[in-house]
């Protein structure tokens, strides 16, 4: 089982979780602080990895997991890790808490997009959480890393309803989650993520700017690792986002009918044009599923009436 732990400082490690037994597919932050907090699990099916990396880094005991959102490459294997973890509390927004307690109707919805056939191969099987073990956070509450610190909860829906940001003052974190969109170490070009059926660009350009004004050190992606230029990334964030909107809104109306594989090879050659290299434009390829993110932007038109 890989073992991959890069130091951050201020007691802060980057934990590759090898989601899809890939390297830089998900990115989980543990806080070796006097009361540990760990943020992201990644899926059951690779929360493996993680706990091997906790493991070799000689903890054995957890304060907080911290889900950013309950998505299941962020928190599909909260359930297994609460199981290794007994002293852990699993934060999650209140829109999300109910569904760790019962992933049914999680699991159901997520089904529709992925495919029920692909969803234990992909994802493994996602495990209920007692409901006194789930910790309730929203905005303005502090996780506690003892010694003073404390980790801030953002709630920042757009991505998703439960959706959150986690602020860490020491270390300058920004711990984004989906928020921002998802950037690979290749120079961090930030790409939208956009799916159904809670996605709206207009909030997701609300937390953007909240989390410009907070003017953090980095930001820490779980697609993935950090970002040391954080307002140029939330600005690209944002124009990317809008271009990605205002392309499918108008393809929608009169272009293509497989919008999907014309968004696709749209945004391609557009980053060629930007002048990224091959590699830099096959990882962000390989790691976007296009049907999912034409849908969540239909969606949210019909909400507005801009689709039938």
């Amino acid at each position: 089982m890989p073992v991959s732990v890069t130091p951050l400082g201020h007691d802060l490690h980057l934990i590759d979780g090898y989601m899809f037994d890939e390297p830089q597919r998900l990115a989980c932050y543990v806080f070796d602080t006097p009361e540990r907090v760990v943020i992201e699990c990644g899926p059951s099916r690779s929360v493996g990895n993680l706990i091997a990396a906790l493991d070799h880094l000689g903890i054995d005991d957890v304060a907080t997991l911290a889900v950013t959102h309950i998505h299941l490459d962020h928190a599909g294997g909260a359930g297994r890790f609460a199981a290794r973890y007994p002293g852990a509390k699993v934060a999650v927004h209140p829109a999300g808490a109910r569904h760790l307690a019962d992933p049914e109707r999680l699991w159901t919805s997520a089904s529709r997009v992925w495919g029920e056939d692909q969803m234990e191969s992909l994802w493994g099987p996602m495990e209920p959480i007692d409901a006194d073990r789930l910790l309730v956070v929203d905005e303005g509450d502090r996780i506690p890393l003892g010694g003073g610190r404390s980790v801030e909860v953002l709630a920042t829906p757009g991505h998703a309803k439960h959706h959150v940001v986690y602020l860490e003052d020491e270390s300058g974190g920004a711990f984004v989650g989906d928020a921002v969109g998802i950037a690979f170490p290749h120079g961090h070009m930030v790409q939208p993520v956009t799916p159904p059926p809670d996605f709206d660009p207009e909030l997701v350009t609300t937390q953007l700017r909240r989390l410009a004004d907070r003017d953090p050190g980095f930001l820490g992606f779980a697609h993935f690792g950090p970002d040391r230029d954080p307002l140029r990334s939330l600005a690209q964030a944002e124009s990317r986002l809008w271009g990605w909107v205002r392309w499918i809104e108008e393809a929608a109306r009169s272009g293509p009918t497989h919008l999907a594989d014309a968004l696709r090879s749209w945004v391609l050659s557009e980053y060629e044009a930007e002048g990224h290299d091959a590699e830099v434009i096959e990882q962000y390829d390989r790691n976007t599923f296009w049907p999912m993110q034409v849908t969540g932007v239909l969606h949210w038109m019909a909400k507005r009436g801009a689709v039938g």
